[in-house]
């Protein structure tokens, strides 16, 4: 076990990363099973029980993430958890073995019609109650991230979950029970949901770790503008799930497979350059505003066209796909921003966030299957979706605007950091020992700092804002020189000011010349 534990430490220590492909996990155990290439046998003809699994999974993952929301205390340190992380994963691993076993080659020839159904449906809701516990882990790891290394992993992310995919296509068809699905589709459905729980557990080995406490576990403390977004994200996500939805469930399995491929593809280009955007430019090109009116135009461009081309509505359906997918991504990154800037609970901030886009995503699903087409039968195709795509073009630029994404990063004190002074950071990690960068000082000073640090009892981190502070850095280049967040910086100083008995930086400096005079 201990030799264990040593391997585990030093692979995440070379490999910094690794705990946050967590992520890309999670993702791909979704999209693999929302294509249905890993647990549909041959007896499959349309859509039908591909879009009953996702709606089950998604309206379960959805409750469970906005649940989580009315019990923040407890929530926000069972999450952190190691055992937490696994045990979420082999819930999900649970759901989709379950999945499997009911399939038309295994358990059902020999249980009731009934009983089948609600194993299915059991299946369903577990993978889901344990992809939103993994999401919520997940979150807390990436909230703890600055936001251009959010950028980065959220982008290897995205290139783990089309590799994986591909991985699953290209496999051997080879299956247990013929015309079944193959013993590669079987371990990734079953396998990797475990996988991301696994690697979310690997946190513990990483010296970034975030600490619950420190965020705030209210939220009165989320602004008005989040709100906002929230609603946008709703609508946006019922309405364009509902025209992908309609799709897929009128199209052959074959159909849906083949534009999944098209959009993983075009998912593996997406993640390339945002790899190129995090590592080659300036903070100030990353726009995300821009990037967020672009996708609703795009989106709602795309919806309104579906009927007017109605030999590529298939392809157009992909597309509209993709844009999700890229909307699912900016999403993720906008609330990792909210918490590491404004240090409000990931619980908190996913949990309400990406928890409405899954619940609206599932309903969206829902409305899709059973109700839009009834909806073009009454008043017509072309009609409908041109409904759908002025109001996905109402919420996009009067509801939340891209001038309330701006509000929703605006500094709520003088001083503190814009999303824009965020993205200027460099992608230098945090070590061990201290931040990359940090300034390095000997001789009568150093040895003053590390008097007062022993002391007052100061904490390894309060001995680097300490520092900092004593040379005269304000609050925003402490966080710039340390590469933590402005809110932890005033936490830490909030600490300092009140275990050495001083009330502004100026008597702070005053301790720090005598002691260094005392030497």
């Amino acid at each position: 076990m201990a030799a264990t534990e040593k391997f585990l430490g030093k692979l995440v220590r070379t490999w910094p990363a690794l705990p946050y492909m967590a992520l890309g996990a999670w993702l791909a155990s979704v999209y693999i099973a929302n294509s249905g290439t890993a647990w549909l046998s041959d007896s499959e003809m349309d859509g039908g029980n591909l879009s009953s699994l996702f709606i089950y999974a998604a309206l379960a993952a959805g409750a469970a993430m906005l649940l989580a929301t009315f019990a923040v205390p407890k929530v926000r340190l069972w999450v952190t958890r190691p055992a937490t992380a696994v045990g979420a994963g082999a819930l999900a691993a649970l759901g989709n073995a379950l999945i499997i076993a009911i399939g038309p080659y295994y358990l059902t020839p020999v249980l009731p019609h009934v009983v089948i159904m609600g194993c299915f449906i059991c299946g369903g809701v577990l993978f889901g109650v344990g992809i939103g516990a993994l999401a919520l882990r997940c979150g807390q790891l990436y909230g703890a991230l600055p936001p251009r290394q959010v950028i980065l992993y959220a982008a290897f992310s995205q290139l783990v979950v089309a590799l994986s995919f591909f991985i699953v296509v290209g496999s051997p068809a080879w299956a247990p029970v013929p015309g079944g699905p193959s013993l590669v589709g079987i371990l990734s459905f079953v396998g990797m949901p475990l996988l991301a729980g696994v690697l979310a557990a690997l946190s513990r080995y990483s010296d970034r770790q975030a600490d619950p406490a420190d965020y705030a576990p209210s939220r009165s403390a989320l602004p008005r503008s989040f709100w906002k977004l929230l609603a946008v994200v709703f609508v946006f996500s019922c309405i364009v799930s509902s025209v992908y939805a309609s799709v897929v469930y009128a199209s052959p399995v074959d159909t849906t497979l083949n534009g999944s491929r098209l959009v993983m593809l075009l998912r593996m280009v997406l993640a390339l350059a945002l790899v190129a955007v995090a590592v080659g430019t300036e903070g100030d090109k990353l726009n995300f505003g821009k990037v967020y009116s672009v996708v609703m135009v795009a989106s709602v461009a795309l919806v309104a066209c579906l009927p007017l081309v109605s030999v590529l509505h298939t392809v157009l359906a992909q597309i509209v796909s993709l844009a999700t997918v890229v909307f699912e991504l900016f999403l993720w990154c906008t609330l990792a921003f909210i918490v590491y800037q404004r240090r409000i609970s990931p619980v908190i901030v996913f949990g309400y966030g990406f928890g409405a886009y899954l619940l609206a995503t599932g309903i969206g699903w829902l409305f899709g299957v059973r109700v839009v087409g009834s909806l073009f039968q009454a008043v017509g195709e072309p009609f409908a979706y041109m409904i759908m795509a002025l109001v996905v073009l109402a919420c996009a630029f009067i509801i939340f605007s891209e001038r309330e994404f701006d509000r929703l990063f605006a500094p709520e004190e003088e001083g503190a950091p814009t999303l824009d002074d965020l993205l200027k950071q460099d992608l230098a990690v945090e070590g061990a020992d201290g931040a990359a960068g940090e300034p390095v000082h000997k001789g009568r000073f150093g040895a003053a700092i590390e008097e007062l640090s022993e002391r007052y009892q100061l904490s390894p981190r309060e001995t680097d804002v300490l520092r900092c502070l004593a040379m005269g850095y304000n609050s925003s280049t402490t966080a710039s020189k340390l590469h933590i967040s402005w809110n932890t910086v005033r936490t830490h100083t909030r600490n300092i000011y009140g275990k050495l008995g001083v009330h502004s930086h100026q008597e702070l400096i005053g301790v720090v010349d005598e002691a260094t005079a005392g030497e």
